[in-house]
C-alpha cells in the first residue's frame, strides 16, 4: 500500500472521528441552560476575530429564519420584577440599562431592528451611527443592551410555569400576521438566525496572508462554534416551525381537542436529526400561544391513544343521542374524521369508566369533570 494510500485512509479516519465529536458536541449543547446558551452566543460574538471577520472581512453574515422575528415587548422593562428580586446587581444592571431603552424607543423599533437587531452585513458602529444620527459610544451602548436583554431574557419574560424540578425557559411567541403564524423570539440573538461563513474567502485571505496562521488556527475554533451555535439554532427553530404547522388547528382555535398525535420520532425524521435530539432540545422549553398563553412544547406531542380518548369524552359530553358503540365510532369519522374500531371504542370507554348506553355516560362524564 503506497504512502499517499495510507495517508489517505488516515485523513478519512480523522475526519470521521471529527464528524463524530462534533455530533456529541451538538447533542450536549442541545441540553444547556437558555442563559448558558445567549452568553455562549455573546461571548463568541464580542471577540475581536469575529468582529473583524463580520466588519471588516465580511465573511461572515448572519442570515434570518424565515417567518421569524424579535417578540413583541422584547424591549419592556418589568420594574415589578425588579422589586421583587432583591438583587442589588439586577437593580444596577437596569437602571444602567434605562438609558439605552430610552434612546432605542427615541430612535425607533424600525431603525432599531434595521441597525442593531437585523444590521446589513458587517456594518461597523461608524457606519451605523452615522446612518442613525448617533454617537459612535451610544451604538455601543444599544449593541451591549441587545446582549444583555438575550442573556437575561429569562428575568425579562419569565416563564410561570412550574413543575416539580423541571426548571421552563419560555422561549419564543407564536404571533399573527396577514400571512399567518410568526415565531418570535424572547432572545434578540437568537432571533438574528444562523451565521453563512464564507469559507473560500477565508481560504483565499489565508493564502494571500491577509490572516496569519496563529489567526488561521482561532479561526478555526471560532467556525466550530458558530457551527455548533447553528446546530442548536436550526434544530430548535425547526421543532417550533413543525409544530405550528402540524398543530395549525389547535393554535387557530386554542381548543386543546384540536391538538393533533404527532410524536417526536415522526418529527426527527422529518428534520434528519435523531429522536433523542429532539427531546433534548424541547426539555424544559416553552411558548406563548397566540391567545398569550404559555405552554410547554411537549404538549405539542399528544399520543394517538390520549387524543382518542379525549376526542370520544369530549364527544359523549355534547351529543347525548349515541346509544352503542358502533354509532360513536361512525360518529368519531363523521365529526372528527377519526377512524377508530368499535373494539378499540368499547375500550377507551371502560378506561373513562363510562358504562355502556350514552344516557348514563354522558352524565357520567359531567360527574367525573
Amino acid at each position: 500500500m503506497t504512502d499517499f494510500r495510507i495517508e489517505q485512509i488516515a485523513s478519512q479516519r480523522m475526519q470521521q472521528e471529527q464528524r463524530q465529536i462534533l455530533r456529541m458536541e451538538q447533542a450536549d449543547l442541545l441540553e444547556v441552560p437558555e442563559e448558558e446558551f445567549q452568553k455562549f452566543i455573546a461571548e463568541v460574538e464580542r471577540s475581536p476575530l469575529f468582529r473583524k471577520f463580520y466588519q471588516q472581512d465580511r465573511l461572515i453574515q448572519r442570515q434570518r429564519f424565515p417567518r421569524t422575528d424579535v417578540a413583541a415587548g422584547v424591549l419592556e422593562l418589568k420594574e415589578e420584577l425588579v422589586a421583587s428580586s432583591g438583587s442589588a446587581d439586577v437593580e444596577s444592571l437596569l437602571e444602567h440599562k434605562t438609558a439605552a431603552i430610552q434612546k432605542i424607543r427615541k430612535l425607533g423599533l424600525d431603525k432599531f431592528k434595521q441597525y442593531f437587531l437585523f444590521p446589513e452585513m458587517g456594518m461597523t458602529p461608524e457606519e451605523i451611527a452615522l446612518d442613525c444620527g448617533i454617537p459612535v459610544v451610544e451604538v455601543g451602548e444599544i449593541n451591549e443592551l441587545v446582549d444583555d436583554l438575550s442573556i437575561m431574557s429569562e428575568f425579562y419574560h419569565p416563564s410561570g410555569l412550574s413543575s416539580g424540578a423541571v426548571h421552563y425557559s419560555r422561549i419564543a411567541s407564536v404571533d399573527r400576521d396577514h400571512q399567518g403564524f410568526v415565531l418570535g423570539y424572547f432572545s434578540p440573538l437568537f432571533a438574528r438566525g444562523r451565521y453563512v461563513i464564507d469559507y473560500q474567502k477565508f481560504e483565499d485571505l489565508r493564502s494571500s496572508g491577509a490572516v496569519t496562521e496563529s489567526e488561521a488556527q482561532e479561526a478555526r475554533r471560532l467556525f466550530k462554534k458558530l457551527e455548533l451555535i447553528n446546530s442548536r439554532k436550526n434544530t430548535v427553530t425547526g421543532i417550533l416551525r413543525e409544530i405550528v404547522e402540524h398543530q395549525k388547528l389547535y393554535l387557530e382555535s386554542g381548543k386543546a381537542q384540536s391538538l393533533l398525535p404527532f410524536s417526536q420520532k415522526e418529527l426527527a425524521e422529518k428534520l434528519g436529526v435523531a429522536p433523542s435530539s429532539v427531546s433534548r432540545a424541547i426539555g424544559g422549553k416553552s411558548i406563548d400561544t397566540p391567545w398569550h398563553e404559555e405552554v410547554p412544547l411537549k404538549n405539542f406531542f399528544p399520543k394517538p391513544r390520549r387524543f382518542k380518548r379525549d376526542l370520544l369524552k369530549q364527544l359523549l359530553v355534547a351529543e347525548k343521542d349515541l346509544t352503542s358503540d358502533e354509532e360513536i365510532r361512525e360518529r368519531l369519522m363523521e365529526k372528527f374524521g377519526v377512524a377508530i374500531s368499535r373494539r378499540s371504542v368499547a375500550n377507551l370507554r371502560r378506561e373513562l369508566k363510562i358504562p355502556a348506553g350514552h344516557g348514563r355516560a354522558a352524565q357520567q362524564v359531567k360527574e367525573a369533570r
